[in-house]
């Protein structure tokens, strides 16, 4: 009797010890696969942060590509100060300024006269430029060397007073974008400051 008590005993103690592995693998299996859910969406995850990051760089590339440059300033730069006699370059750097710029300019050249202080001026270059560019109000701040001839009749070329006169402007230029083209929205000298380097000619 005491025989089959222990055996009925040990059935039940392995009953017990079956359903406990029985649970455990299944409880092991449940959180094994919880676990792995988050591995299986991280490459997921990986590349819709490159796919955003490339998206980025992309939009970087092309507001870069229209942005203000160096290359548009200098283009109306040269046009400005490249002339063989007052303002005869006006035709040269009218497109690259909007209607109101060049109203203004005009009218102030107009005001100046033709004359400079010394005589006529002919046979204006520009020289070199450093400029410094603010993207953010779209402004250039521009150091411009440029150099030319004094004539005291131009109309007579043996009038030439002064030979190759260096000159220094400041100034500030104003962008704005119309049409996809940068144009001049205004400019305002800030110095100008004038040395005589040039050859003095014998009359």
């Amino acid at each position: 009797m005491e025989e089959k008590n222990q055996n009925s005993k040990l059935k039940v103690i392995g009953m017990i010890v079956l359903i406990f592995f029985a649970v455990g693998a299944i409880g092991w299996r449940f959180f094994g696969n919880h676990t792995e859910k988050p591995t299986s969406h991280e490459p997921k995850r990986d590349q819709t942060t490159k796919s955003s990051s490339s998206s980025h760089a992309s939009k970087q590339k092309l507001s870069t590509s229209e942005a203000l440059s160096e290359k548009v300033v200098n283009h109306f730069l040269k046009a400005y100060y490249t002339a063989k006699s007052n303002n005869s370059n006006a035709e040269d750097y009218k497109p690259l300024m909007t209607e109101d710029a060049y109203g203004v300019l005009q009218a102030s050249i107009k005001l100046d006269g033709e004359k400079g202080q010394n005589g006529y001026i002919m046979n204006q270059e520009l020289d070199d430029t450093s400029l410094y560019i603010n993207s953010i109000n779209q402004t250039v701040l521009c150091n411009v060397d440029y150099h030319y001839d004094i004539y005291k009749d131009k109309d007579d070329p043996k009038s030439k007073v002064v030979s190759d006169f260096t000159a220094h402007a400041t100034l500030q230029v104003k962008y704005t974008k119309k049409a996809g083209k940068w144009l001049v929205q205004a400019m305002t000298p800030i110095t100008m400051t004038d040395n005589v380097t040039g050859e003095k000619i014998n009359e």
